[in-house]
């Protein structure tokens, strides 16, 4: 039973369930809920496919269509990454269980809590955040001229607009309301797979970041934390028994810390594992909806209600970018930050036994942990900068080309 991990994460265990992700449900709802997601995102592609081949002389539509099939495209990623990995995400919390179990001293308690509440705040910002745009994009669309039609009336109603364009061969007017609910209904459960997925993958890479801020403050005071304890115990020894029985406390204090850092190593190589292949696809398509999205903006740039939808759009991508790419850095930096605070023990004081030790310690910290995008490169600011650079690139060039 995950009760720890329900307890610290109970927003994003709601979101897994009402899609069927979450381990600790019925078989009906793992197996129904998941395949009515899949359906209802896939549905539009096939749409999308047949728009496409209609109106395939138009280069606007053409760009509006490849940039709605790329952001279904990453809907769909997110859910069969945990549709395929459902045993690895599950091995992840249970992990993350055994974590709560093993790291129980007051202090360690405590930072694994206040590194919990991070991720408990940021999933309330995210999907806050994340639905509201969602809303916006939906209704300012549809919704929007109906409003207008009542506080500013015209001669004739204001043409009413779907949030994404497709041609379902039938008369958009007359069928309004069944083809605004299928759009909506499409983009809400896409929107809830990224919120649920996201705020899950950052509370495992947070969780991962707490393990090696614990780790590395043990290392960093295993001798203050010793003699603590000789007085404590209020042990009255010689010089010399003083140092033999503090070397081998603080010997085995450090056998315990790396025990705990390889532990917090294969969580990491496991958390790799589950969304390598998603980071990859992920940080792909999230260019791709920036080139594409910055491609149809040339085209409607006279057009302030589309330029308002396109912003929620980039605004989205933007912030499910920036928020990948800093927890995947904040991981490297605290899983580095050991090396350091290895090396500022007082391991001049050391015998030979334990210098050997730490170097052992030093050696297994100096390549930080991290999460890939498909093993090829870290996710990381670095990523950001790039992907948000090649994307300003292409879409200044495409605008100078239009003026």
């Amino acid at each position: 039973m995950l009760v720890n991990i329900s307890r610290e994460y109970n927003i994003s265990r709601v979101l897994l369930s009402c899609l069927g992700l979450w381990p600790i449900q019925s078989k009906f709802a793992k197996r129904f809920l998941p395949s009515f997601c899949f359906i209802v995102d896939i549905s539009f592609v096939p749409l999308e496919i047949l728009t496409l081949y209609k109106h395939g002389h138009d280069g606007q539509m053409i760009f509006e269509c490849l940039y709605q099939m790329v952001v279904t495209a990453i809907f769909l990623v997110k859910l069969l990454n945990q549709l395929l990995n459902y045993n690895k995400i599950q091995q992840l919390y249970e992990t993350m269980e055994t974590h709560w179990n093993i790291f129980t001293s007051d202090f360690e308690v405590q930072i694994l809590k206040r590194y919990s509440h991070v991720a408990h705040q940021f999933t309330i910002f995210y999907s806050v955040m994340i639905y509201i745009l969602a809303v916006m994009f939906i209704t300012i669309p549809s919704l929007g001229p109906m409003l207008l039609d009542v506080l500013l009336p015209l001669n004739k109603s204001r043409p009413k607009n779907i949030a994404t364009f497709t041609d379902y061969g039938v008369d958009q007017d007359e069928y309004f309301v069944p083809i605004f609910l299928y759009t909506s209904l499409m983009i809400v459960v896409g929107i809830t797979i990224l919120v649920a997925t996201d705020t899950m993958h950052v509370s495992c890479t947070v969780h991962a970041c707490g393990l090696f801020q614990i780790i590395g403050y043990e290392v960093e005071n295993i001798i203050s934390i010793a003699r603590m304890g000789e007085q404590v115990n209020n042990i009255q020894r010689t010089k010399t028994g003083y140092e033999r029985f503090t070397e081998k406390q603080i010997y085995q204090e450090y056998i315990l810390c790396l025990k705990k850092h390889q532990l917090a190593l294969e969580y990491v190589k496991v958390l790799n594992d589950t969304y390598k292949y998603v980071g990859i696809s992920f940080t792909l398509l999230i260019g791709a909806t920036f080139t594409l999205i910055g491609v149809r903006i040339v085209y409607v740039l006279d057009q302030i209600g589309e330029l308002i939808k396109f912003a929620f759009i980039i605004m989205g991508a933007m912030l499910h970018l920036i928020i990948v790419c800093y927890t995947g850095q904040k991981l490297m930096n605290e899983s580095e930050n050991i090396f350091h605070r290895a090396y500022s023990a007082e391991w001049y004081n050391f015998s030979p036994r334990l210098k050997s030790l730490l170097v052992i310690f030093c050696h297994k910290s100096l390549v930080p942990a991290k999460v890939t995008a498909g093993n090829l490169f870290p996710l990381s600011m670095q990523v950001f900068a790039t992907v948000v650079r090649t994307s300003g690139s292409y879409f200044t060039t495409l605008l100078s080309l239009k003026a």
